[in-house]
């Protein structure tokens, strides 16, 4: 009975197996649009955070100690060079400046009767009264006089400075910055923060960095043997602000630090954008856009590609239609639909273009063959 048994189960078994292989030999593999990569000509944007500065921006800071008696200016107030900011309480360095004042008149009494008594040794001596001992003494005294004088007068300007100071004005034309100090408030010429800042802002500076691989590639794209023939060359580039507008005003690459840097190994560039109207900031952040024709990119659809972990993959085909999940490098620019592909797919690779979320690697499919770009 028992062996009965056993040749009835193993004889279900086979049964099953051979439905199962029956089946996965009957079944067909699901369709997958596919495309083929063909090197083309591509006219994309490249894109780089940038920094935005005024052509000057200048730190208001005061040069004496002293109370905030008025602030004239409100932030964000144009002001002309010249004009006045802040208002430093000015009565001890008024005060200072009637004591210099009064040690000039000191010391113009001193130099007079110097003087008196050198005219009067002078002609002792002429007669042989007294000796020229006595008349070079009374010289060295008026020398002395003179120089008490001119130290006095050096000290009323250095005090009439001061107080010159207790008006603070703007050095440039420009636009004023955040005013952290109030009436009242009391300054120094150590305190950590400047009073304000004047921001020139008819043209704004747009700082951008490329690692040093990035700037070879980038400055081949344009030519010219020199680096002044290449920024000639190079498009007008556009200003994406933080909002994600487009600033109506086109710029132009200007520079390139001739030096890179020795922490990051990074190169800076400075593009310059009129800023008539003043709608952009020294200080803001902003994105900056740079128009780049390729002529033999390997272009590939955004659909195609997914991440993981901050890598990017696509599924390439072979010549049997099996998937294979493959790693691609794209670069900082993008039409868009499509990612452009500088590592692990080139061009005459197959790519599956549609339906990746249900694929894995290793899996057969039946490819429908989309019309390659051109």
């Amino acid at each position: 009975m028992k062996k009965i048994i056993a040749i009835l189960f193993l004889g279900t078994l086979l049964t099953v197996s051979c439905n199962k292989k029956n089946t996965e030999q009957t079944q067909s593999p699901a369709s997958y649009p596919t495309l083929t990569l063909k090197a083309q000509k591509a006219n994309v944007s490249v894109q780089y955070p940038t920094t935005l500065e005024g052509e000057q921006t200048v730190e208001i800071r005061s040069k004496i100690d002293g109370y905030i008696e008025q602030v004239y200016v409100e932030e964000g107030a144009a002001v002309a060079k010249g004009q006045v900011l802040f208002k430093i309480d000015a009565n001890s360095y008024l005060q200072e400046v009637n004591n210099k004042k009064a040690a000039i008149l000191a010391a113009e009494a001193s130099l007079e009767t110097a003087v008196i008594q050198t005219k009067r040794t002078a002609a002792l001596a002429e007669k042989k009264i007294i000796n020229t001992y006595e008349l070079t003494s009374a010289k060295n005294v008026e020398r002395v006089k003179r120089a008490e004088l001119s130290q006095a007068n050096a000290d009323l300007s250095a005090a009439k400075s001061k107080l010159a100071f207790t008006n603070i004005v703007s050095p440039i034309n420009g636009v004023v910055g955040s005013l952290p100090y109030k009436i009242g408030s009391l300054v120094s010429i150590s305190a950590p923060d400047p009073l304000t800042t004047v921001a020139n802002t008819k043209h704004i500076y747009a700082y951008f960095s490329l690692s040093q691989q990035q700037l070879n590639s980038f400055l081949s794209q344009y030519s010219g043997n020199q680096l002044k023939d290449k920024f000639r060359n190079m498009p007008a580039v556009s200003l994406v602000t933080a909002d994600g507008e487009t600033y109506a005003q086109k710029g132009n690459i200007q520079t390139l630090s001739g030096v890179l840097n020795a922490s990051t190994g990074s190169a800076n560039f400075k593009a310059v954008f009129p800023n008539p109207e003043g709608k952009l900031w020294s200080g803001a952040s902003a994105t900056i856009v740079i128009p780049t024709q390729f002529s033999d990119a390997i272009l590939v659809p955004k659909k195609a590609v997914f991440e993981q972990q901050g890598r990017y993959f696509v599924f390439t085909t072979d010549g049997q239609n099996v998937v294979h999940n493959t790693e691609i490098k794209i670069r900082n620019t993008a039409t868009e639909k499509e990612y452009v592909v500088t590592e692990g797919v080139q061009s005459g690779n197959t790519i599956v273009i549609n339906g990746i979320g249900n694929l894995r690697d290793g899996v057969k499919i039946a490819p429908i063959v989309a019309s390659s770009k051109k």
